[in-house]
């Protein structure tokens, strides 16, 4: 090729932007390489041919991958020039993304690799089967409607092979690796190992401090692969560090307009703001052959929001790349918030921005499956919803625009693969009821689970059993005896696909541990759920089912290892941080469940059963502000929360003036208790208990005022009140004993007042309410309790009688000096 180094170099950018008009144009400098942009033609060129000559003359092993592997160093070991490095990166980069296209983009190949099959002497099915074993990870199987394998296995041969000349070749191979987990039923440990190691070599090679554009690519796809994941905190850091970079600055605000067609005044509206330091000039795009957005056809809702100003809803140029940036931080906002209607209405503003500006095949298509999913929520949007995904699947498979202008980004594009694509259309059609339709989907997919539960939903589950019998017949795996398993109920089949799998398949022994778990058989389920988990540690979902079994059968340590994997593979996950909680509270480790709870109110700040366990393990912990704090947002969601247990322990920790978990004395958080308490009892005005706590409370105040010290008589004379108001308190000896106690405290603060009071007027009030109270409880005790033998009340009643009776002749006395 005689390739100069800085042509090389612009060359092997050009690939990493996928830029299609610069590449593969009609003057495109890798038009004569991939005439017509057709990467399989150019896998049978002279240079492909050579390059695997040895594997066309003798491949009997099982392993191709393998063979191929050792073409590739045959191929350096002869000439390791930059060169043939670049030969080699091309035949890669051709096979990657024929394979992505056929799988992703389309339009669909006509044919594969030539001189591949003839080489395996082998029929097709079987010469499918031998590449599709080369691909199985971690005993996870390869979806079986992914097409063209071959071309996969032959890219991860040249990827996975030193290019020392050549830095791309790393970030090859992490789009390498990235699609082939997207390819596999399962997250697979060992490429989730690769990733994490490639990423940080790839964000230290120096030819992206050199150039923008690719180092916000490269984070922009590296984020994508985190969220995958579901790990939301390195992919968020990746996505505002691209940001940063592009000088974008991403904010939704508000704007008052109109959203139905008969709206009369005015709303605020969320949209998106988005400002660039940088100046954007774009080429205009042809925008017929990108995937057409669908207008709403709705009698009462609008198409797209009117805003009163013009300006607003309106959007600056952005280029490809910063489109990018905008779909990343919607895909990130996404993952990290609850699902409801606000929510929607902010992903709704990002998507509008992305598809003001249709310019990317790639970027059109996920904008409108996204906007698609979420209004299939909503009864005025649902039809829209199937309809686009309808138009979106055709897209896909319509003969133009050309595969280099789909390919262009779609390593950033968060593009599902094209069986998915179809599934979430079948997905619709069972939303909306047509189970027929969506039956003849998933079987053209091979999607056994759903087709089960079509089959359940029509009741012919034996059709189901019928089918997957027909499959086995053809080929025996994994996942369909455990499918017959679930069908049938049966679990001798999920041992057969434990044995078939040579016991390493993490699949059979998770449908076998959930069916004792639906069974609620917990048991016997936890030894299944763990061994799946050690084949396979990346199914958040099982860790989840593993803590919940655990709690269940009290195994705290297990379940709180179990709850702790599950929210580091998914930290958003609020139900886990909550129940990881409970289980450390029941191993006694009560700061880590008060840090477990801080996590679990980070993504559920509007669950009142989260905070109320907060306030608990707080109260446990010691960390009284936070008791406070917790208590007020209870009653903020539920209106009315009342826990005399907690407010009393609260109480005493202020009033003794003890050191909270930070050796704080808690009397510094009287004032808050008081409001706190003010609050409850302008709600709730019939607890004594609380009424008393507050008299209390107020009583400690330091420097108190007579306004203070007559607010304080007044709550206990408050809390008398509500203790008596049902007549059967006289009747049960402990209440009767609680009310003759506040009766007797009530006695003292009402004389303690009046001798400090000014007031003589306020002195009289008091004294003569707290006699009548007093008056009151006394006759009330001798008329229900008194012993018929003596003649006197009761004897375990009347010490305390009697002292209250004194406080009462004191009181007499004082209202009479």
């Amino acid at each position: 090729m005689g390739v100069a180094i800085d042509k090389l170099n612009e060359t092997q950018r050009s690939l990493l932007l996928l830029n299609g008009d610069d590449l593969f144009g009609e003057n495109g400098e890798l038009r004569e390489y991939f005439p017509d942009a057709d990467f399989v033609k150019y896998l049978s060129c002279d240079v492909s041919k050579k390059i695997f000559e040895k594997f066309q003359k003798n491949c009997e092993s099982q392993n191709v991958e393998e063979c191929l592997k050792q073409c590739v160093l045959s191929w350096l070991n002869e000439e390791n020039s930059t060169e043939r490095q670049f030969q080699l990166l091309s035949v890669g980069i051709a096979a990657l993304l024929a394979f992505v296209q056929d799988n992703w983009c389309g339009p669909s190949l006509k044919e594969s690799v030539p001189w591949l099959q003839p080489c395996m002497h082998t029929t097709d099915e079987d010469c499918v089967n031998v590449f599709i074993e080369n691909l199985v990870l971690d005993a996870e199987a390869v979806v079986s409607v992914a097409r063209h394998p071959e071309l996969l296995v032959l890219a991860r041969a040249v990827f996975l092979s030193e290019l020392p000349d050549l830095e791309s070749t790393l970030w090859w191979r992490f789009r390498c690796i990235a699609v082939h987990q997207q390819i596999l039923e399962e997250k697979s440990p060992q490429l989730h190992e690769e990733l994490v190691t490639l990423k940080d070599r790839l964000l230290q090679c120096e030819f992206l401090k050199k150039d923008r554009d690719l180092s916000i690519l490269a984070q922009l796809e590296i984020s994508q692969v985190h969220l995958s994941y579901h790990e939301v905190q390195p992919s968020q850091q990746l996505i505002q560090a691209a940001l940063e970079e592009a000088n974008l600055s991403i904010n939704l605000t508000g704007a008052l307009g109109k959203r139905t067609r008969f709206q009369v005044r005015e709303l605020a509206q969320l949209t998106l703001d988005v400002q660039s330091s940088t100046e954007t000039r774009n080429k205009p795009c042809i925008q017929k052959d990108l995937p057409k957005d669908l207008k709403l056809d709705d009698d009462v809702r609008l198409d797209k929001i009117k805003f009163s100003n013009s300006v607003d809803g309106q959007y600056n140029d952005l280029t490809p790349i910063q489109q990018a940036c905008v779909l990343a931080a919607f895909v990130q906002t996404q993952k990290c918030q609850p699902k409801d209607k606000l929510a929607d209405e902010e992903l709704l503003a990002y998507l509008t921005c992305l598809l003001s500006q249709p310019q990317v095949w790639s970027f059109q298509l996920s904008g409108l499956l996204f906007r698609s999913k979420i209004e299939s929520n909503h009864s005025r949007t649902v039809e829209r919803s199937m309809t686009q995904t309808q138009v979106l699947v055709d897209s896909v498979n319509a003969p133009a625009p050309e595969s280099w202008q789909r390919l262009s980004m779609i390593f950033c594009s968060h593009l599902c693969p094209s069986w998915t694509l179809e599934e979430q259309l079948a997905d619709f059609f069972v939303s909306l009821g047509c189970i027929n339709s969506a039956l003849d989907v998933y079987l053209r997919l091979q999607c056994w689970e759903q087709v089960i539960a079509c089959y359940n939903h029509l009741k012919l589950r034996h059709k189901a059993e019928e089918i997957i019998r027909q499959e086995l017949a053809k080929k025996e795996t994994v996942k369909l005896w455990c499918l017959l398993g679930d069908a049938t109920d049966n679990v001798d089949y999920y041992e057969k696909a434990w044995n078939l799998s040579n016991k390493k398949s993490a699949r059979a022994q998770k449908h076998w541990g959930l069916y004792f778990f639906h069974r609620k058989q917990y048991a016997e389920a936890i030894p299944h759920l763990q061994e799946s988990l050690s084949h396979n540690s990346l199914q958040t979902t099982l860790w989840f089912q593993l803590g919940y079994a655990s709690l269940q059968q009290e195994e705290w340590s297990i379940a709180a290892t179990a709850y702790r994997r599950c929210c580091v593979l998914d930290p958003e996950n609020f139900e886990a941080w909550n129940n990881l909680s409970k289980a450390y509270v029941n191993l006694g480790q009560k700061n880590r469940a008060w840090k477990s709870l801080q996590e679990a109110l980070k993504w559920d700040y509007e669950n009142w059963r989260v905070w109320e366990n907060f306030l608990i393990v707080s109260l446990d912990c010691a960390v009284m502000d936070e008791v406070i704090r917790s208590y007020h947002r209870i009653i903020d969601l539920r209106e009315k929360h009342l826990d005399v247990e907690v407010l009393e322990i609260l109480g005493k920790a202020i009033i003794d003036n003890l050191p909270d978990c930070d050796g704080v004395p808690c009397g510094a958080l009287l004032g808050k208790a008081l409001e706190l308490l003010g609050r409850i009892t302008a709600q709730i005005t019939n607890n004594w208990k609380v009424w008393r706590l507050y008299s209390r409370l107020t009583r400690v105040l330091p420097n108190p005022t007579p306004e203070t010290e007559f607010k304080a008589v007044q709550h206990l004379q408050k809390a008398h009140r509500a203790a008596v108001v049902d007549a059967s308190w006289v009747n049960d000896t402990e209440v009767c004993l609680e009310v003759i106690g506040l009766s007797e405290e009530l006695a003292n603060v009402s004389l303690t007042f009046a001798n400090k009071s000014t007031s003589k007027q306020q002195s009289s009030s008091v004294l003569s309410s707290s006699k009548l109270s007093l008056k009151s409880t006394l006759t009330k005790i001798k008329q229900q309790r008194l012993d018929l033998l003596t003649g006197q009340v009761e004897e375990v009643l009347l010490p305390h009688y009697n002292n209250l009776d004194g406080l009462l002749q004191q009181i007499a006395e004082a209202s009479a000096a």
